[in-house]
């Protein structure tokens, strides 16, 4: 199983679904099946050879992941196909790959594909109060310190935070960015001059994303405000930021992040952001209903509504597919007219 992780090309995150994957499998072979004759058999992964390791223990997992969600299922049963097809490519085991493949098409349950939901109107609150972040007061940061150097460190550090994460929040809502898409950026991503991003998208694609203005002011002064504490140098001209190469673009601003090289933003500390910004602004019921993933869905929003056209919005969202898009569009301003036209103003007329 490690060296199939090892030598697999995906994300941490995939890597470790994955291995989730393969140790359910494995509790699968302790468990063991029922053979024909009624007899049972089982493995220990630990000491069994591959070769052992037979298509029919497909069945018998497929079987034993009825309780879990679909999504979990299907990416439990694309790691444990996957495994296979690295034990016949290493000569390890000679399963059946097509007969699993059909296994695995007939009896994998299918993830309902539903639309996703967002608070528009508290998405746009909240953008709006992060454009406010860096004129509120940072005094209070650190009060409780007790040497004037401490304090001022810890003032920086929250001045610091409202200029990046003002910052955060403008990219998503303005380029529909992933947030791990976001968080992986470094200097060398921003062209200043030409106003897109380099960015590394799904499936290692080098993608080419547009930049509204306001987001890019925000960028330019959140890093401005980092060269201040040297940090990183300041923009010129759309030229790289740092002359170093891999400098993230968004790091973190708190003491546990230490001196030196900045430390990245990573994923999971990106959504602590924008829950605590949008507890703040809204609340903390209706900060529930709202993660960095909801930016994305305001985003092709926006376009649909400004364009009406599906095809753009695609593009600009980058998807693969357009039926993604489509589950994404809610709107359709053409058709908003005409149900308008038949249920309003021609109702009206009428009475």
């Amino acid at each position: 199983m490690e060296r199939f992780l090892s030598v697999k090309n995906a994300s941490p995150r995939t890597l470790a679904s994955y291995r989730n994957g393969l140790h359910a499998f494995f509790d699968t072979l302790r468990l063991g099946r029922t053979l024909p004759d009624g007899s049972r058999v089982s493995l220990d992964p630990v000491t069994a050879e591959a070769a052992k390791l037979d298509e029919d223990w497909v069945a018998t997992f497929i079987a034993n992941l009825q309780d879990f969600s679909p999504a979990t299922q299907n990416l439990y049963l694309a790691a444990v196909k996957g495994f296979y097809r690295f034990l016949l490519a290493e000569r390890l085991a000679s399963p059946h790959i097509p007969r699993i493949e059909q296994w695995i098409a007939e009896r994998a349950r299918k993830v309902p594909r539903r639309r996703p939901q967002f608070p528009r109107e508290e998405i746009e609150q909240l953008i709006a109060y992060a454009e406010s972040l860096p004129t509120l007061p940072v005094d209070s940061a650190g009060a409780s310190l007790k040497s004037e150097s401490s304090r001022r460190a810890a003032q920086q550090r929250a001045r610091l935070r409202n200029m990046r994460d003002r910052a955060l929040i403008l990219l998503l809502a303005d380029t529909g960015l992933r947030v791990s898409e976001a968080c992986s950026l470094t200097l060398e991503d921003v062209n200043f001059f030409e106003g897109h991003l380099h960015v590394l998208g799904k499936g290692d694609k080098d993608d080419l994303v547009r930049v509204s203005q306001r987001a890019l002011n925000a960028l330019r002064d959140y890093l401005h405000e980092r060269q201040a504490v040297g940090l990183s140098s300041p923009a010129h001209r759309g030229r790289p930021l740092s002359a170093g190469r891999l400098t993230p673009l968004f790091v973190r601003h708190d003491r546990a992040a230490g001196k030196g090289s900045p430390t990245p933003l990573d994923p999971s500390t990106a959504w602590d952001i924008i829950r605590e910004r949008a507890t703040e602004v809204l609340g903390g019921e209706a900060a529930r209903r709202i993660h960095p993933h909801s930016f994305r869905h305001y985003f092709v929003t926006i376009v649909l509504l400004a364009t009406n056209n599906i095809e753009k919005a695609r593009r600009l969202a980058r998807h693969r597919s357009i039926t993604t898009t489509q589950l994404y569009a809610e709107v359709d301003p053409e058709l908003d007219r005409d149900y308008h036209e038949i249920f309003n103003t021609s109702r009206r007329t009428k009475d």
